[in-house]
């Protein structure tokens, strides 16, 4: 037998600042890891507003790994930044869709390109392979998205549940893009056009306006989500995802739907690559794609399409840790999704905090009362770092209702949605209900397996809210997040219902009292996606470990912070988030960031609610140093949300530029 293409290892040389010409003039700027060896090779691309050439510098990695096996490997700078030309106006622009349909048919025409065309991305780099995939451009034949969704409303980082996120969009990602879609290009990419182009880029408005603009699911976040059309897609499509990550519905759902050659691949992780991801095991997800790509894109049978085309990661119990760096379980292969011998298991919530198998006969009803404050221990929303997983509950359910079931007598495995069904009633017209599922172990510690939040005024479309009317009992369905979890013999199932998952989600604005019945018709209840064992069994998933790859990027930085401070005598609860680094990209060029935020609400005032963060890249240049930051805040009252933004950047310390943003936007039963 003859030895694989994928084994023979090219060396590799990089050409930097190609210019991709777009229509109306505007040039896009990559950079191109080619084999350097004769012949003609599929091109795989990358496509982010990320800045490739210092800020996400330490991504080219793959690209070096994918071209080693005979591919050109493109990064790609999206229009607007880094040093394409152009302005950012949003991310996920159908502008930005097109201009990549533009750009993989000046690749397939180039003399050193096949004629075929892959692409990649994680984050969002998966949100736009699928997007452009949506187009069907003629050469595009195989892509791999990691840490995507097809919803951009419902799991996205902006919403969750028809509730407002509070901490990412100004913490770690809204403002963050306001610095980088301000920043200059690079002389090298676009000679005498660098001041034209610094303009461009300078026009850009906040994407995060628009954002906290929405609050429902609307024609601005049906462009650019896959659920309007699975169908659109004839690619064949690798996805990857992670069940701690916050986008982790997508996946199954994603793979169920589509029509075209698909393959799921989903492991423990939170939002990095399953290469460097947390918590472990890290795989070589870089081997899988290849082998992915190859069968598309080279007609190589790798043996990728004879196996199951779903492989999962089984989590099980660890003791629970903001910072754990493995996860307890097993790799399991699957035929397909849904799975035949799946079936929904009943948990009732019972009088006396009890969770039954059977339907309690009695009735009867319990009451919370919403504390604003609750779920700092629920960790961050997890779509970029740092990575703070969920912490022990039992603090939190000391603030919320609590069913608990007897010690289970064997082992029950759940995969999939779990799904609350209550029986609810609010004391107020807007109110938020957040349901989770804890493994409790023997010891007494509280596991998260996971949780789903509801805007109860979106109990029945995200379209078109409704207010409750106060103290009537609504039934009501409320989808968990997805997961797959093996309760262990001896650990307790726990149902926790509270109204707050502060700071992820903005607080509801009025106090309240949350009533919970229980029994005869009104028999709230968790279902449980059980799945028994296999009937067909398939190997065991091996995968290699991960590859060391070479960098000239090297860098380093604080350990995060992540603080909660209660104060009791004015009732308030803030948390602080803060992380900084500096990063060498090479002899000539580093920068060094920082990012910080702190969320605060009054817990007999949740109207009164507000963050303020601080985003900051400094870009050490030989010949100037360039200061971009970005404040902002956004300030609650009952009837509105308040934002305000200033960027301020600085030449070698002296003022260059300063701008700034003021909004009022109208709550829309938030």
């Amino acid at each position: 037998m003859s030895t694989p293409e994928t084994q023979v290892l090219h060396p590799v040389r990089v050409v930097e600042h190609v210019r991709i010409p777009m229509p109306d003039g505007v040039e896009l700027d990559a950079t191109l890891h080619m084999p350097d060896a004769p012949g003609q090779f599929p091109a795989i691309f990358e496509y982010l507003p990320y800045r490739k050439d210092d800020l996400s510098a330490g991504g080219a990695r793959p690209h070096h790994y994918i071209a080693q096996r005979g591919y050109v490997s493109i990064r790609l700078d999206v229009r607007g930044t880094g040093s394409s030309g152009g302005t950012a106006i949003d991310e996920y622009s159908v502008q930005e869709q097109l201009d990549a349909v533009e750009a993989i048919a000046w690749m397939a025409r180039q003399p050193w390109c096949t004629g075929r065309v892959g692409m990649f991305g994680t984050s969002y780099g998966g949100f736009n392979s699928l997007q452009v995939a949506m187009h069907r451009p003629p050469a595009l034949k195989a892509i791999c998205p990691m840490y995507f969704t097809d919803n951009r409303y419902t799991d996205d980082c902006h919403y969750k549940g028809g509730t407002m996120q509070m901490l990412y969009d100004m913490a770690t990602y809204g403002l963050s893009m306001v610095v980088q879609n301000s920043m200059p290009p690079y002389y090298d990419a676009v000679g005498d056009q660098w001041a034209q182009t610094w303009e461009d880029h300078l026009k850009a408005e906040p994407w995060l306006l628009p954002w906290e603009s929405n609050h429902v699911y609307n024609d601005y976040w049906k462009q650019g989500s896959l659920c309007e059309n699975y169908g659109s897609i004839t690619a064949a499509t690798f996805l990857i995802g992670g069940w701690r990550d916050g986008y982790m519905n997508c996946n199954l759902r994603t793979f169920e739907n589509l029509e075209c050659p698909k393959k799921l691949l989903i492991g423990p992780w939170l939002h990095a690559r399953p290469d460097s991801g947390v918590p472990g095991p890290r795989i070589d997800h870089l081997h899988e794609m290849v082998r992915w790509y190859d069968y598309w894109l080279k007609d190589i049978d790798t043996g990728v399409v004879d196996e199951p085309p779903v492989c999962i990661y089984v989590q099980q119990y660890d003791p629970p840790q903001a910072d754990r760096p493995l996860t307890t379980g097993f790799w399991r292969y699957e035929s397909g999704w849904p799975l035949e011998r799946s079936q929904w298991k009943p948990f009732y919530l019972a009088d006396k905090e009890g969770l039954q198998q059977s339907a309690p006969v009695e009735t009867g009803s319990a009451s919370y009362e919403y504390n604003p404050t609750v779920g700092t221990s629920f960790g961050l929303f997890s779509a970029a770092s740092p990575h703070i997983l969920p912490m022990d509950q039992r603090v939190e359910d000391a603030y919320s209702l609590n069913w608990t079931s007897e010690p289970l007598t064997e082992p029950l495995e759940i995969l999939g949605y779990p799904e609350a069904v209550l029986h609810v009633a609010a004391t107020t017209d807007v109110a938020f209900v957040v349901v989770r599922l804890t493994d409790i172990a023997p010891d007494g510690q509280a596991a998260l397996v996971t949780k789903g939040v509801l805007n109860l005024t979106h109990r029945n479309s995200h379209e078109t809210p409704e207010p409750l009317e106060p103290g009537k009992v609504y039934s009501v369905q409320l989808q968990l997040d997805a997961t797959s979890w093996l309760f262990e013999s001896g650990h307790r199932i726990r149902v926790s219902i509270n109204g707050a998952d502060y700071p992820n989600s903005w607080p509801s604005p009025k106090l309240y009292t949350g009533t919970v019945y229980v029994g005869g018709e009104a028999a709230s209840r968790l279902m449980l996606p059980v799945i028994g064992p296999q009937t067909e069994q398939h190997a065991t998933p091996h995968f290699l470990p991960p590859p060391v790859i070479p960098s000239t990027v090297s860098g380093h930085g604080e350990r995060p912070i992540w603080r909660v401070t209660r104060d009791y005598m004015e009732n308030k609860t803030e948390v602080y988030l803060y992380r900084s680094g500096f990063t060498r990209v090479n002899d000539t060029l580093s920068f060094s960031s920082k990012a910080e935020a702190t969320t605060s609400v009054f817990e007999r005032n949740p109207a009164r609610a507000t963050i303020r963060g601080l985003s900051q890249v400094v870009l050490h240049w030989p010949e100037r140093t360039i200061d971009t930051r970005a404040r902002g805040q956004i300030e609650s009252d009952e009837q509105n949300f308040h934002v305000t933004i200033q960027l301020d950047i600085t030449m070698d310390g002296v003022p260059f530029h300063q701008r700034r943003w003021m909004k009022s936007i109208p709550r829309h039963w938030l």
